[in-house]
């Protein structure tokens, strides 16, 4: 029995410094580098135009300028950049951004982060920590441009880029954050960026795509319906590296936070409801500059987008009066009606 004991103990020992020994994915380094972007506004869009029209996309997945007034191409006081989510498009946060824009005069932003919106089977398969944040970077600076002032506004992993553009620009205005992924719900997911991390999602997908499928008509073709899984392990990887306390108390910026919970049985299954409240408890933003609330009638992860929230308008109004109140945005619009903010069919 001591024989017997011994050596599987022994085997044991093997199979544990086997699985730590293992291959885990090791992303190249976030770079710093200089965007350099024309300064005439119409040619900064016609640039954006033709680079996005020579990336094979998927239709109307491009990323755009909406003017605050498109016959004056000028640059507002405040602009909006709107950062969507993983494997999403700008229509992941439509109407709202266009809303919120028109009523406070900003031109906007909608941003189309690396690889996301392609049309191919193998949609994030160069995907990286660097060229992700840099696509983020480079959003900021088209921004920057729009506007004298610079709002992001993100949804779920989007979320997690606002957050990681605020730590390093302090001259960001304020963020608007849509269920902002700080740790996903199922946290299995961090098992990726470990040993035999692409090995284990192989298993689990039973390959190296990810295939996605979606109830409300139409969704589809906004969101990515396929992706190779090397993104889950950059998405994954940034959320190790950058949603941490120690980045969180960087943001100093006022900050306001959407989300789906109604109850314990129902609340957003995607991305971690306790992980964003901590986010929020950590950040370096003064209380009296940052409010978090919950919409229980979202019902579902997306809480700002026509196809998926249950509660649109009520998303679209408690971010309008933080703008107003803690932003200080004056309107230059009367609100648009609400019939225009279409509820979950």
């Amino acid at each position: 029995m001591k024989r017997f004991l011994t050596i599987s103990g022994l085997l044991l020992a093997v199979i544990v410094v086997g699985y730590f020994l293992g291959p885990s994915a090791h992303p190249d380094a976030i770079k710093d580098e200089p965007i350099m972007l024309d300064p005439d506004l119409v040619k900064l869009e016609q640039g954006i135009s033709d680079a996005e029209q020579k990336s094979n996309l998927r239709p109307d997945n491009e990323a755009r300028i909406v003017w605050a007034d498109s016959s004056h191409k000028v640059k507002t006081p405040y602009s909006i950049v709107y950062i969507p989510g993983f494997g999403a498009s700008w229509a992941e946060g439509d109407p709202v951004h266009k809303q919120l824009a028109n009523y406070f005069g900003c031109n906007l932003y909608l941003a189309r982060t690396h690889e996301h919106g392609v049309n191919s089977p193998d949609a994030f398969k160069d995907l990286t920590p660097s060229n992700y944040a840099g696509s983020a970077e480079r959003a900021l600076a088209i921004g920057k441009q729009l506007g004298e002032n610079v709002i992001i506004m993100g949804t779920s992993a989007g979320g997690m880029l606002a957050l990681y553009l605020a730590a390093h620009h302090p001259e960001i205005e304020g963020l608007v954050l849509y269920s902002p992924c700080i740790a996903t719900a199922n946290p299995a997911l961090k098992l990726v960026t470990g040993p035999w991390g692409k090995q284990i999602l192989s298993q689990v997908f039973g390959g190296e795509h990810v295939v996605n499928s979606y109830d409300q008509p139409g969704r589809i073709r906004y969101w990515l319906p396929q992706y190779h899984t090397n993104g889950l392990i950059t998405l994954q990887t940034m959320l190790d590296e950058w949603m941490t306390p120690d980045q969180f108390r960087k943001v100093k910026q006022p900050v306001f936070m959407g989300y789906y919970y109604k109850d314990e049985d129902h609340q957003d299954n995607v991305v971690s409801v306790p992980a964003m409240l901590n986010m929020f408890d950590q950040l370096g933003t003064p209380a009296n500059k940052k409010e978090k609330v919950d919409f229980p009638e979202a019902g579902a992860h997306v809480i700002a987008s026509h196809f998926t929230s249950g509660d649109i308008n009520g998303v679209y109004q408690r971010t309008l009066t933080f703008m107003e109140n803690v932003l200080k945005l004056k309107p230059v619009s009367t609100p648009a009606p609400l019939l225009t903010l279409r509820p979950k069919k």
